[in-house]
């Protein structure tokens, strides 16, 4: 793992964390049974059965919140026991589980598509060691075709990372079809006192699709910049406040600085998401995690509870910490299929919501920004990003990834839902849940 230049009173710190989430073996480590620490390159296969005590203890120990987005073996426990680690409100279940039935279809083993780790069928690179996948499942017209949990037990659960930004487009979009937001407002209409910052006068469409103008920007340098208004929100969220006394996260939020107009260009970051949570709560007057209860969770037979991240003040982590069970996150995204009907007694996503989200596309936004490279190439299929999803096809398919492996696609013409978690850094899931698609015929 290599870290990026930081500023050197913080190298002592940051070294002894990288050492920790490499697990190093120094003479005498034990776990709090005696027994002595193990080398690294742990398989995912270790998780399959739950994780031995032994194991486990030596995974957490040192291990902080904020080391999160660094790869290694410890996040093979701690995405799996991420409530250990900070606050959680819990999102509830009700009623009967909602019965997924199965019908297995081999040819989905065989998909072929091309990742970080090469071209190779979808079998191939579930068993590749490389992959870090825990678990992967696909639903077509209401039924389990493809299932496996290489690294996880089915009822653990494990953190979404980013895939959660959907919920905060869900709940705005909720409270839209309510009458109660009007996304072409500026944001300050409704959280009147960050009028006076640069946030006054930005639309909610353009924070919805990541294009606020900001100094925002998500990215490797800003994020572990201890300095930076990325880096410096990410440490109080995830609890470390050691040099930042009683700073608060919303308001190194309302702090950020000017980059460029609103409405310009796709610029992904997670505190636009946050300030979409901040906006559900002001509105609905409910805690996120009791709206989305009331409102999703409950109504869609969920196996268990969801576990929503939040901030030592209370506030929803909904840019990246939601945790569930891997056919919860698969029941979620049937919300927006035809086969919302077997997970749920009636609508849960309107139509309305799911066709604002196919065809809200600002092309321009998506064309100028860094993440969409080849996105326009000739021969490439053409999509840009809407409402909190990364990737909108242009036959309305749907795609939302999170960091370290991490992905929800939804294919509402083809009533298809792909989910899948793992722990890794390598790349280019999503080619594999496409091709999956593409090899369905659409519902006539």
């Amino acid at each position: 793992m290599t870290l990026l230049p930081v500023r050197p009173k913080f190298m002592p710190r940051l070294a002894a964390c990288a050492l920790l989430l490499l697990l190093a073996t120094p003479a005498g480590a034990q776990a709090p049974d005696g027994s002595v620490s193990p080398p690294r390159g742990i398989p995912v296969s270790e998780a399959r059965d739950g994780l031995p005590a032994a194991l486990s203890y030596l995974m957490r120990q040192g291990f902080t919140a904020t080391n999160a987005y660094y790869t290694g073996d410890p996040n093979l426990y701690t995405f799996l026991h991420w409530e250990e680690f900070i606050p959680h409100n819990l999102v509830r279940r009700n009623g009967a589980v909602s019965v997924l039935s199965t019908r297995p279809d081999e040819r989905v083993a065989g998909v072929r598509a091309e990742s970080s780790l090469g071209e190779m069928p979808l079998d191939a690179l579930i068993e590749d060691p490389r992959s870090r996948i825990q678990g992967w499942l696909v639903v077509h017209r209401g039924r389990i075709i493809f299932e496996t949990y290489p690294g996880m037990r089915e009822d653990d659960h494990h953190l979404w990372f980013s895939v959660s930004k959907t919920l905060a487009g869900l709940a705005v979009g909720l409270l839209e079809q309510d009458g109660l937001i009007d996304v072409q407002l500026p944001i300050d209409d409704y959280l009147p006192e960050i009028g006076a910052s640069h946030w006054g006068g930005i639309r909610i469409i353009d924070i919805l699709d990541m294009a606020s103008g900001l100094d925002l920007h998500e990215n490797e340098q800003s994020r572990t910049d201890r300095f930076h208004t990325v880096g410096a929100f990410f440490r109080i969220e995830l609890g470390d406040t050691s040099d930042l006394g009683q700073l608060t996260s919303d308001q190194i939020l309302f702090s950020a600085g000017e980059a460029k107009p609103p409405g310009e260009v796709f610029e992904y970051s997670s505190l636009n998401t946050k300030m979409l949570g901040l906006l559900a709560e002001r509105v609905s007057g409910q805690r996120l995690a009791d709206f989305l209860s009331e409102r999703v969770w409950s109504k869609m037979g969920a196996e268990g509870d969801g576990l929503l991240g939040v901030n030592r003040e209370g506030g929803p982590a909904v840019y990246g910490m939601m945790s569930s069970r891997l056919r919860d996150l698969a029941r979620y995204g049937m919300l927006y299929t035809p086969s919302r009907t077997v997970v749920a007694d009636g609508p849960v996503v309107p139509e309305a919501l799911i066709e604002r989200i196919q065809t809200g596309c600002r092309h321009e936004l998506y064309r100028k920004a860094l993440e969409a490279r080849g996105a326009f190439d000739p021969g490439a299929e053409r999509r840009c990003n809407s409402r909190q999803w990364d990737v909108v096809w242009d036959d309305g398919d749907l795609y939302k990834g999170g960091a370290r492996g991490q992905g929800l696609y939804v294919s509402p013409a083809r009533d298809l839902v792909v989910a899948w978690f793992s722990t890794t850094s390598e790349s280019g899931w999503m080619n594999y849940a496409r091709a999956i698609a593409k090899s369905l015929e659409p519902r006539p």
